[in-house]
């Protein structure tokens, strides 16, 4: 196997399921080595709400509840937003490192597959950011653990990233979402679940939920891949 940040290659046994169905190994994953450096959210000790490192519900939590009283998005992420994972998103984003989507495709194919949506809708990019990029680091991440999404949102409005802007100038920006035409039946009466790559603030998030709590669906969730 080799591993999909460092490219050692490290020696993994196979599962039953694999050993059952091979087309089901994945073609890289992380090695033991490169996994410990990655910080696992422990929901015992964080924000129950979101998963920031405090033991109690957040102020961010308490401010989007008091701003956006009729979304509770119950966010879900994987790992703590550290050094090591800033290191990895700067290598798959800002230096556009598209070998970098499968690093954590199998864990997140499998805390995917336990939550209870009947739609995903991963974050969009806006025109112009997607032909800096080249290409959506979160459906991309989503094609390498074979996850099926939709994408029902577009962003209208292109922001500077995050990283150029505060705090205070995060949570103030104006709407930059959309739902695409001709979608409506795909939201109304279902439970969707947001993903985005880095949960800051909330305010990507919540954006989103928004813009597709006007359609009436029956819930709506998020899930980030750091927090």
């Amino acid at each position: 196997m080799v591993c999909s940040w460092c490219k050692r290659t490290f020696p993994r046994e196979r599962t039953v399921i694999e050993v059952l169905a091979p087309w089901r190994i994945p073609e890289n994953e992380l090695c033991p080595q490169c996994a410990q450096q990655f910080s696992v959210i422990d929901w015992r000790t964080c924000c129950p709400s979101c998963g920031k490192k405090e033991t109690e519900f957040c102020s961010d939590c308490l401010y989007w509840e008091e701003t956006c009283p009729m979304i509770q998005l119950q966010h879900r992420a994987l790992f703590a937003y550290d050094q090591r994972m800033k290191d990895w998103l700067h290598e798959y984003k800002l230096m556009g490192n598209y070998q970098l989507r499968g690093t954590f495709a199998p864990v997140i194919k499998q805390k995917l597959n336990r939550f209870d949506y009947e739609c995903l809708i991963p974050i969009p990019l806006s025109a112009e950011r997607y032909q800096q990029r080249g290409f959506n680091q979160v459906t991309a991440v989503l094609e390498a653990a074979g996850v099926r999404f939709q994408e029902l949102l577009e962003k209208v409005v292109d922001t500077a990233p995050q990283a150029q802007r505060s705090r205070r100038q995060r949570l103030v920006e104006a709407q930059p979402f959309a739902v695409k035409p001709d979608v409506a039946c795909e939201i109304k009466g279902k439970k969707l679940l947001l993903i985005d790559d880095v949960y800051t603030t909330g305010r990507t998030l919540y954006h989103a939920a928004e813009a597709l709590q006007s359609f009436g669906p029956q819930s709506i969730r998020s899930f980030s891949i750091a927090r």
